[in-house]
């Protein structure tokens, strides 16, 4: 993309500053702030819309080239204790998982000293920096544990280098101990500690590393092999107190960016970019999978050449949000030439102002697949071989080719490394969350949209039918709980809102028992255990396990390290969709799209309300459509444990060639299969409860003339407006 940008908020109030970055290839742009009201440029749809709004950041600006800083790492600033005058000794457990692709360091000082991987995978000590002495081990190391130690002696320049396998096998050819008389000397300097990178003379990060780190020590001595052999079997770095000189335990405070020195002197530290913790270390026993109960066994962190937190570009120019700015979807507009790009953010009303109807923007979930590229992934490539369709070439958008070449991840990805997606972040460029996007994974690889550009359907309707509506996201919930759904008689959630966090879940809860409505109109919602980091609202962790997904964690990393819940899905901590929804996501395949045919429910008098003016067999939803060509849906739920006072409306009447493709409980290959006999039950119902606090239930957009409320105990008809119903 030659012109690419992002803001520092995604959800603004009348009276807030936002701020915009952007990246630009040409010399200079122009940024106008415009309202998004329908995204997808289909010509066969109402087309794409926008309209212009005057503001003070609309203009010309210079463009310049920003670059994402890619990569974790752990920082320690400088002290004269990590320069010890008599020689040091540097000790850790590592599990490498791309060694021999690159040089890649696991302690460095500047250009004093550090310890590395060397292009091979061998552990090396380097004095001096690049114009210094390397003593390498000469045997690469596999992707498993090990114990690498390094000492140098000042007084006498000798160097003994360790390697030790965990678990070695006979012969091993990757253990080793080798020791070296060398001519060069460590350096000085006031550079700090990097863990797991390395530090330019301009202060940029590399030689990155892929893999794991548990308990990395430095002495102020060389020790002895005895000593060292001791340490390598587990001996308390506190036995050495009086030459210790930094013991970073990284199993203390895993739910922050702190890395905690556990030695005399407290040299703390922090990470940077977000790297995985609460990861099983080198002691790992599975014996306890919580790493809440069994800290100490938590003493991993996994770092990767590919991680971003926060790009930290500098900010070109900022928006005051207008006071009589209506509540809404915006961007800021940016164009160059033919070039273009678009940054979402949406304005809240003004407190005191709200309208009877929110739109709850799932913003959880466009952070989830920001910049997604399952195109490229091999159990999606299956699929579309199983359905006898031919994948395109991929990547063909350029928002996708940025992507790729720009080396972002969403929570559908894997790192470079092969490892899980842990984080998702939206202070960088989200390519895929865009007016005029079209995800390519969907419609046999044409592409469809999805998401933010999906969800602009609902917008250009809801303007279209002169709705008076609201916008708020699921930041906005998390953080500010019940008080910012409170005011309205319904909410309505887009195509798929599927992350939540336990704190918008109890909002959502509390409101619903009130007597506050919510129109369900997504698939596969209120799916994924979400949280976001303390202090950190820019930031989602999610941990895939027991559910649908193109990845799931290993055994011993479902805990998430940002608040210590279980991670998977809500159904496996007690929450269960169908309580609050009426239906919930059991089991999915991918197919072409059809239409819905009617239940004996929906002839229920009571639901009268809900089909009126669609005949008695009438299918629903058989015609073209802007999502997935034609017909109502294009993936295969099988839906489970309706409750009590909830009616099947319709159902699916589809025989997906992969309807176990992904299964959200244990049983779903059974319940799949009674559902490829049966049909799937869809997504929309309707509730008879006679009390509100009773009746969780969602609801389709009502109809006038309907003989009940569903959810009252009133006759009388329902609007036409979903906020008065």
């Amino acid at each position: 993309m030659d012109i690419v940008g992002y803001s520092d908020k995604i959800s603004v109030l009348p009276g807030d500053t936002i701020s915009f970055m952007v990246s630009s290839v040409k010399p200079k742009y122009r940024a106008d702030i415009v309202r998004l009201i329908h995204g997808d440029d289909n010509p066969k749809g109402p087309g794409f819309k926008e309209k212009a709004v005057k503001t003070s950041a609309s203009g010309e600006y210079k463009g310049r080239k920003q670059t994402l800083p890619l990569g974790s790492y752990g920082i320690v600033d400088h002290t004269p204790l990590l320069h010890p005058a008599a020689g040091f000794t540097i000790a850790m457990w590592v599990m490498p998982t791309t060694p021999g692709q690159g040089e890649q360091a696991l302690l460095t000082k500047g250009n004093a000293y550090g310890l590395y991987l060397d292009k091979k995978g061998a552990v090396t000590l380097r004095l001096g920096g690049s114009k210094g002495e390397s003593v390498s081990t000469g045997k690469p190391l596999r992707k498993e544990w090990y114990f690498v130690a390094a000492t140098y002696d000042a007084g006498t320049n000798a160097v003994t280098l360790t390697q030790q396998p965990i678990r070695p096998g006979p012969k091993d050819p990757s253990v080793a101990t080798v020791s070296k008389k060398v001519t060069g000397k460590a350096g000085t300097n006031t550079e700090p500690v990097v863990i797991a990178a390395s530090r330019n003379a301009r202060g940029k990060t590399d030689d990155h590393f892929n893999g794991r780190i548990d308990r990395p020590r430095i002495f102020s001595r060389a020790l002895s092999a005895g000593e060292v052999e001791a340490l390598s079997r587990g001996a308390d770095a506190l036995a050495y107190r009086d030459v210790l000189v930094a013991a970073w335990d990284f199993s203390l405070d895993i739910t922050t960016d702190q890395i905690t020195d556990a030695g005399p002197n407290w040299l703390h530290g922090w990470v940077v970019n977000m790297p995985a913790r609460a990861i099983p270390g080198y002691n790992h026993t599975g014996q306890d999978p919580d790493w809440k109960q069994v800290p100490q066994e938590y003493g991993a962190i996994h770092f990767h050449d590919d991680d971003l937190d926060d790009a930290g570009w500098e900010v070109d120019f900022e928006l005051k949000v207008p006071a009589n700015l209506k509540s809404g979807v915006y961007a800021a507009k940016l164009t160059s030439g033919k070039a273009e790009d678009y940054i979402p953010f949406f304005v809240r009303p003004a407190p005191g102002k709200e309208a009877k109807i929110a739109f709850l923007v799932p913003t959880n979930s466009y952070i989830a697949y920001a910049n997604e590229h399952v195109m490229n992934m091999p159990i999606v490539l299956e699929l579309q071989k199983n359905m006898g369709v031919t994948p395109p070439p991929w990547p063909v958008s350029i928002q996708d080719k940025y992507v790729v070449k720009e080396r972002l991840n969403s929570l559908y990805d894997y790192h470079s490394d092969g490892s899980y997606v842990h984080y998702s972040s939206r202070l960088r460029p989200i390519a895929n969350m865009r007016p005029k996007y079209h995800m390519q994974a969907l419609e046999n690889g044409k592409g469809s949209p999805h998401q933010f550009n999906a969800d602009m359907h609902l917008v250009d309707w809801m303007e279209a039918q002169k709705y008076d509506y609201d916008v708020v996201t699921d930041e906005d919930l998390h953080y500010e709980g019940l008080p910012v759904i409170a005011p309205y008689n319904v909410i309505v959630t887009g195509s798929h809102p599927e992350y939540w966090s336990r704190e918008m879940l109890q909002a959502m809860e509390v409101y619903l028992a009130n007597g506050g409505r919510l129109m369900y109109l997504g698939g596969n919602g209120f799916y994924w255990v979400t949280s976001y980091p303390e202090g950190k609202p820019h930031v989602i962790e999610v941990r895939k396990s027991h559910g649908t997904g193109t990845n799931q964690v290993d055994a011993g990393e479902w805990y998430l390290s940002t608040t210590g819940e279980l991670g998977g899905i809500w159904r496996n901590s007690g929450f269960i969709p169908q309580k609050m929804l009426g239906v919930g996501f059991a089991a999915q395949g991918i197919d072409k799209n059809s239409p819905y045919k009617r239940l004996k429910d929906s002839h229920d008098p009571r639901a009268a309300f809900i089909f009126k003016g669609i005949g008695k067999n009438e299918k629903i939803g058989d015609f073209p459509s802007l999502v997935m060509e034609h017909g109502a849906g294009g993936f295969a739920p099988t839906t489970r444990w309706a409750p009590l006072r909830t009616r099947s409306s319709w159902r699916w009447p589809t025989n997906s060639r992969t309807p176990t493709s992904t299964c959200a409980r244990r049983t779903c290959p059974r319940a799949a299969r009674q559902a490829v006999r049966r049909a799937r039950t869809c997504a929309a119902t309707w509730c008879s409860s006679r009390r509100p606090t009773a009746a969780v239930c969602s609801l389709l957009a009502p109809s006038p003339g309907a003989a009940r409320c569903p959810i009252t105990s009133t006759t009388t008809p329902c609007p036409r407006s979903p906020a008065t119903c």
